[in-house]
């Protein structure tokens, strides 16, 4: 899944549509700079023009519902989703553990329409990533055709969390999010894939165009930065698509 800059890593399913996108490893630009900080710029020319994309506008990501939508590069203030139908101008998340999710769309007259979410914990139960694509498709695209890519992030084997997040998620989702919890001898986890995967098929997208790369950033060694594993020393990743 490897291609252009060795630190940049792609997905089959959006290549395969001609997709420009990508999420960054430990190799890579850090993003964890203040995100309207000039050292923060460097990072994103660094990523779009490994992407091959012109340019790039990205948020400060707050834990919340906001969804945005773009029409030029730069910062766009507080969101945890952004969304875009610009040619050549990605749309940059950053993350150390957080499940960063692409999603890209075609109208029926055949022009595109794209966004990512930071579904982190707080972001997810308050529905973001569902609200993307309610944004995606009040501009035109069919969930159905949509495809969506869940990059490298804290899986359910590592992701402990307390029990006033279970009881979030309970009052926020509804008595089917106890699905995505799990009582293990060394606590509660969280299945932020799971439930994420949830609100994506819930809101029309097919399970067979949804890929979830499955790589938990806290286990699976330090090819990804990892909040929880490194503690305030962890870096950031980034991930962007366009067309």
């Amino acid at each position: 899944m490897t291609s252009g800059a060795a630190w940049l890593q792609h997905a089959p399913l959006l290549t395969a549509e001609k997709w420009l996108h990508g999420w960054t490893t430990s190799q890579g630009p850090d993003f964890k700079v203040d995100p309207s900080s000039d050292d923060h710029l460097g990072c994103v020319e660094k990523l779009v023009q490994a992407a091959g994309l012109k340019k790039g506008a990205w948020a400060r990501q707050v834990h919340g519902g906001t969804v945005l939508k773009v029409t030029e590069a730069g910062f766009a203030g507080d969101a945890d989703a952004l969304w875009c139908d610009q040619p050549g101008l990605g749309v940059i998340g950053r993350a150390a553990d957080c499940p960063l999710i692409l999603v890209g769309a075609t109208r029926p007259d055949g022009s595109r329409v794209w966004g990512f979410a930071h579904a982190s914990w707080r972001s997810t139960v308050q529905g973001i990533t569902a609200g993307l694509i309610l944004a995606l498709a009040e501009a035109g695209a069919d969930p159905v055709k949509m495809r969506a890519v869940i990059c490298p992030s804290a899986g359910p084997c590592c992701y402990q969390v307390g029990e006033e997040v279970r009881q979030a998620a309970l009052d926020s989702l509804g008595p089917g999010a106890a699905w995505f919890f799990l009582e293990r001898l060394e606590g509660l986890t969280f299945d932020l894939w799971a439930a994420n995967i949830a609100q994506l098929t819930a809101a029309g997208v097919a399970e067979d165009n949804i890929f979830n790369l499955k790589h938990c950033t806290i286990c699976g060694g330090d090819r990804y930065p990892s909040y929880r594993r490194e503690g305030n020393t962890a870096g950031r990743f980034a991930a962007v698509i366009g067309f």
